[in-house]
């Protein structure tokens, strides 16, 4: 028997072949935080479905239930359950399927609707993605649209950066009113034009926000960074300001590295050269 584990976190998103997102990003990134990353992947894609055109798509819909149930029937435990992208409303019915046969005492379910950005749906997606990730999101502990999919969710019209205080609380309400115990939202823009995450813990009230320098421009992936390092932190047991300071540190250190190597955009964020500074940030706040 093992003295010590590591915790265990089933990521249930797409693979997209180049242009890093969902599990191109979860796996590494979960495992430099010290957890181990179960991909089970919902589609296949030759590339992600913004900017490039002409891009496969393989859905591996009929492949997640069963997938879950042979982890199941192994008895494979899960510290945590992170899911994202669809490529369908009809996924959400095979995901929460998956959800209740991997989901334990305690096991922490994390939903990142990732649908849409800049105040639109991705490609190919409308309102029965919303609705569909609504279903999700009363299953989850944690949830983290960025603005535009939170404004979806919530039934609120979407508002272009600096939110105001007063947009933003209500944002928060509507989205508490879903379910979780922790709304993270991203993509948030201040008065001071920084950029970064505002949070609220439904349980106490409380908000706690990161927020970073703003660069010029979209970065493609840096919610999946974002969403895979708070969720294996919050698995290993990290506070949630801690977490979200942590995570957004490294989404903020990711930006400027793409930036500063004059990175294409929509080949994603050079988050790669960044892992070594997360990890020792991740050792010195939670150990090896």
């Amino acid at each position: 028997m093992e003295k010590n584990p590591l915790k265990r976190l089933a990521a249930i998103n797409d693979l997209s072949g180049v242009g890093k997102c969902s599990l191109t990003v979860m796996l590494p990134v979960v495992s430099a935080t010290g957890v181990e990353c179960s991909c089970l992947p919902t589609t296949v894609l030759s590339t992600h479905t913004c900017v490039f055109q002409g891009y496969t798509v393989r859905d591996l819909s009929q492949d997640i239930v069963p997938m879950a149930e042979h982890w199941a029937r192994e008895g494979v435990p899960f510290d945590g359950i992170v899911t994202g992208y669809m490529a369908n409303a009809g996924q959400a019915e095979q995901i929460a399927r998956a959800m209740e046969l991997l989901r334990g005492e305690g096991t922490l379910v994390v939903v990142d609707p990732a649908m849409a950005d800049n105040g639109a749906y991705y490609s190919m997606l409308g309102d029965p993605i919303r609705d569909a990730f609504r279903d999700l999101i009363r299953r989850a502990d944690v949830i983290t649209p960025n603005v535009t999919e939170a404004a979806l969710l919530a039934g609120m019209e979407y508002m272009a950066p600096p939110q105001s205080e007063e947009y933003l609380r209500r944002l928060l309400a509507a989205l508490a009113a879903l379910g979780p115990r922790v709304v993270a939202v991203t993509s948030v823009y201040d008065q001071a034009g920084q950029v970064g995450c505002l949070a609220l813990d439904t349980g106490s009230g409380k908000t706690r926000r990161y927020m970073h320098p703003a660069y010029e421009g979209s970065f493609h992936g840096s919610g999946d960074v974002f969403t895979a390092a708070l969720s294996a932190l919050l698995v290993r047991g990290a506070p949630l300001e801690a977490a979200l300071e942590t995570a957004g540190e490294l989404v903020c250190d990711s930006i400027r590295r793409t930036v500063d190597r004059g990175s294409p955009r929509h080949y994603g964020v050079d988050f790669e050269s960044a892992l070594p500074d997360y990890i020792r940030r991740v050792e010195a706040l939670l150990g090896r």
